[in-house]
C-alpha cells in the first residue's frame, strides 16, 4: 500500500535527525496539541488488532521553514501508522492535519480537516537541521478544496472523492498557502 511506504519514510526521515530526547519535541508542544495526540494514539489502541501505533516524538512530521522556523506536522495517519475509519479519519480517509511553527512558542500555522490520501512532503537538498530539512512544499489531495484550491462540488460522498484536488502548500513567510497543482 502506498501510504505505508511513505508513512515508512517519513518515520525513517524523523528518526534519522540528530539525537533528541525521545519526547522532547511532543512535550514541547501546547498541552492542548499533545493530548489531542494521545487522544488519537489512545483510539487506535482501542481497535485491538495488530496496529502499529507511535510514541513520544515518533509519528511527528518535522522539518524547518524558509525563514529557520521548526515546523511539526500532526498526522492522524502518521501517528497511527494507517487510516482507522472512526478512530483517526473519516470513512473516506479525511483527516485533521495540523502545522505548528515555533517562534518563541508554538503556534498553529496550517489546520485542514479535508487532507485525504497521501501527503508528500518535498525538502531541499542540503544538510540536516536541528528540526530537519527545509521544507520545499507539501503535496495534498483535498477532499473538498478550499479558495485557494477549490473542487467542484458533486452530488453525494461518493462522487466528491472523484472531485478530489491535488494541491501544493507552500510557507510564504508568514502563512502557508494552497495551488493547485
Amino acid at each position: 500500500m502506498k501510504i505505508k511506504s511513505i508513512i515508512a519514510g517519513l518515520l525513517l526521515y524523523t528518526r534519522a535527525l540528530p539525537a533528541i530526547a525521545e519526547t522532547s519535541l511532543l512535550n514541547s508542544l501546547p498541552g492542548n496539541v499533545q493530548k489531542s495526540i494521545e487522544e488519537t494514539r489512545a483510539a487506535c489502541r482501542s481497535i485491538g488488532v495488530d496496529v502499529k501505533v507511535t510514541s513520544g516524538d515518533q509519528g511527528l512530521g518535522r522539518f524547518t521553514l524558509k525563514d529557520g522556523k521548526p515546523a511539526v506536522v500532526v498526522d492522524p495517519i502518521l501517528l497511527c501508522g494507517e487510516c482507522y475509519p472512526g478512530f483517526n479519519c473519516s470513512n473516506r480517509g479525511t483527516r485533521n492535519v495540523e502545522i505548528y511553527v515555533h517562534n518563541g512558542s508554538w503556534v498553529k500555522a496550517l489546520s485542514n480537516s479535508n487532507i485525504t490520501g497521501d501527503i508528500f512532503v518535498s525538502t531541499k537538498p542540503g544538510a540536516y537541521k536541528p528540526m530537519g530539512q527545509e521544507l520545499n512544499a507539501l503535496v495534498v489531495n483535498l477532499f473538498i478544496g478550499n479558495k485557494e484550491c477549490p473542487t467542484r462540488m458533486a452530488a453525494s460522498s461518493s462522487e466528491q472523492s472523484w472531485e478530489a484536488r491535488s494541491c501544493v502548500v507552500r510557507w510564504n513567510g508568514t502563512k502557508f498557502t494552497y495551488k493547485p497543482l
